[in-house]
């Protein structure tokens, strides 16, 4: 199966500062998942959302108190698998134009985790789409990451780029500047009234395996925090085992460049 840390790592190979990366002074972007699964007919197998449901539900998580939740927006395997579909229907039409990369923050925390995609049509803006969303995509970071996100649950921030641009933040090009969205819109009453379900969609990211998933630290105000990596190209991809090589030399980096 390919996955997108797989790519990550792929495009990494062709990076001609590669050799610098395995230094102290690595340019080497935050790449924590051994397997980050891209986007597919199966993502979002029902027992893999149920499996995710299950495991939350053995742990005791509770999500009680808040704003009142649209039952459209409750998180079900129902409205999970209508919000798949909607967002593979809307790309396969509008292209990655009309999507956004998601990412969720503990407001105290510098790591930004990568929870998956939305979609959205006609004249309905990112934040629109967010804002109907939120309780959905909140929800599912905290069910994603109960460790670092769930006790933040609530009151997490939800971020988001352009769509598609994993390898943009992996690289961290400067010009990528994360956007933070808000659950409430300015003029907005009901944000419920003013999106229709069926004008957005939602693909959240799901873990294999136990792979820990993608991840990268960020300013406050959504900047990249490491200096840009120039890739370049090159004649050949990576063996599996190179590839495993290097997940293992950037996770020991980053585990170092935090303590």
């Amino acid at each position: 199966m390919i996955t997108m840390t797989s790519l990550l790592l792929a495009s990494l190979w062709m990076t001609s500062s590669m050799v610098n990366a395995f230094t102290t002074t690595s340019t080497a972007p935050i790449l924590f998942s051994t397997r980050c699964a891209l986007p597919n007919k199966g993502f979002f197998a029902a027992n893999k959302w149920d499996m995710l449901i299950d495991e939350d539900e053995d742990e005791d998580l509770q999500f009680v108190g808040g704003p009142p939740v649209p039952r459209d927006m409750k998180y079900n395997l129902y409205n999970l698998q209508k919000q798949r579909e909607n967002y593979e229907s809307m790309k396969a039409v509008g292209g990655k134009d009309i999507t956004n990369d998601v990412y969720a923050r503990d407001p105290e925390d510098d790591t930004f985790w990568f929870i998956g995609k939305i979609a959205r049509v006609g004249d309905v803006t990112v934040e629109k789409a967010m804002a109907r969303l939120w309780p959905m995509i909140e929800e599912h970071s905290a069910r994603l990451r109960p460790v670092e996100l769930y006790p933040r649950w609530g009151k997490l921030e939800l971020w988001v780029t352009p769509g598609d641009s994993e390898l943009d933040v992996a690289y961290c090009k400067p010009e990528l500047q994360f956007v933070q969205m808000f659950r409430e819109i300015d003029g907005v009453e009901d944000i419920s009234k003013a999106v229709r379900n069926v004008e957005i969609g939602f693909q959240g990211e799901l873990y294999e395996n136990n792979e820990e998933g993608f991840r990268t630290v960020r300013t406050a105000d959504g900047k990249a925090v490491k200096p840009a990596v120039t890739a370049t190209s090159t004649d050949r991809q990576p063996s599996e085992a190179e590839m495993d090589e290097l997940m293992e030399v950037l996770n020991s980096q980053v585990e170092a460049s935090s303590e």
